[in-house]
């Protein structure tokens, strides 16, 4: 991630996630540099590389915390990541191949598919939840 960060994928990569992450962060819309952390963080769940994530997501959320006004709680982008980032959307799902392999399996790409279908599924589910949290939270304010 440190090596494509210093290329121009990241930013090729950033600019297809920023109107989706516009839309699911409005309170960060005017720091680019959350926006490219939690693309950087979309990204390496997206390639599977959730080793690669991690760091990339507590960076993403320590930056939000600073941009938090209540210390104590969640703001509702961080909320959001929180989903997204457990939901961890994966176009190839490799730690998954990898097992598979290694325990002999005779197609280990075979998972890919479900893997799609289950992850976007959490993702949708989790944002529904979220945002119905969200709403509720704000009426009753």
């Amino acid at each position: 991630m440190q090596i494509a960060n210093q290329t121009s994928i990241i930013d090729k990569l950033t600019n297809l996630l920023k109107p989706i992450i516009k839309i699911l962060f409005p309170e960060m819309k005017k720091n680019k540099q959350i926006q490219k952390e939690i693309s950087m963080n979309m990204i390496a769940n997206i390639l599977g590389l959730g080793n690669a994530a991690t760091p990339l997501g507590l960076k993403a959320m320590k930056s939000m915390q600073k941009e938090n006004i209540q210390k104590d709680t969640l703001s509702n982008s961080m909320l959001i990541f929180i989903v997204l980032n457990t939901a961890s959307i994966q176009i190839i799902p490799t730690t998954v191949i990898a097992i598979r392999n290694s325990l002999g399996s005779s197609n280990p790409t075979k998972i890919v598919f479900p893997v799609w279908i289950a992850t976007i599924c959490a993702a949708v589910m989790g944002l529904i939840c979220a945002m119905l949290i969200i709403k509720f939270y704000k009426k009753n304010k």
